[in-house]
């Protein structure tokens, strides 16, 4: 279950209306980063509507690097972020591991690319939850969570091993690709956005 600092926001995020993003980035947004890192803290603060118990992203790589620090952007209220959150963290052998600062009770996820500019990722937590990370410009990701009423009632009834309302528990990565599938032919949506940035080894 997503019941601890990812829970509270399972119910506003899963049914969150688009919401426009930032007209004009911070210096740091702009600057040379890794995009394909970006979206990965904000995973950790954004409830997933889609979840599985057991990892379904098998053979994950480094994408992003040995380490990195990212700085969340939230909270966008006409286009300024109203809070930033910063964690470092570090490959460890098959997963990216939390070394230091807030990850929202997030403390090992993986990354895989999914079709062109997107990217998916799964947050180990719990149960594993699972986000989609939609590509803005070179640096900038807006991130979505993989939301079960992407697909219409009875694709819900067939995919999900389990459901309520606010989660859908799937177990074969099959299951998680027709919701990724949806999410990724979705425009606009609620979001939020990351930068990352070099650290010391």
């Amino acid at each position: 279950m997503c019941a601890h600092p990812l829970g509270a926001m399972i119910r506003q995020e899963c049914h969150a209306k688009e919401d426009d993003m930032p007209d004009n980035r911070s210096q740091a947004a702009k600057s040379p980063l890794l995009p394909v890192a970006l979206i990965l803290f904000a995973a950790f603060v954004l409830s997933a509507c889609v979840q599985s118990e057991a990892p379904l992203l098998a053979g994950s790589k480094p994408l992003l690097g040995m380490q990195f620090q990212l700085t969340l952007y939230e909270d966008f209220t006409k286009g300024k972020a109203r809070s930033l959150k910063t964690a470092v963290f570090r490959w460890k052998h098959t997963h990216y591991a939390l070394v230091s600062g807030d990850s929202s009770g997030v403390q090992y996820f993986v990354v895989q690319p999914f079709d062109g500019n997107d990217l998916l990722i799964e947050a180990n937590e719990n149960d594993h939850v699972y986000l989609l990370g939609r590509k803005l410009a070179k640096g900038t990701y807006r991130i979505l969570p993989i939301d079960q009423n992407d697909v219409d009632e009875a694709t819900r009834d067939r995919t999900c091993v389990r459901r309520n309302p606010v989660i859908c528990t799937i177990k074969t990565r099959r299951q998680l690709d027709t919701f990724v599938r949806a999410a990724a032919a979705k425009t606009g949506g609620h979001g939020m956005v990351g930068v990352i940035s070099a650290t010391a080894k």
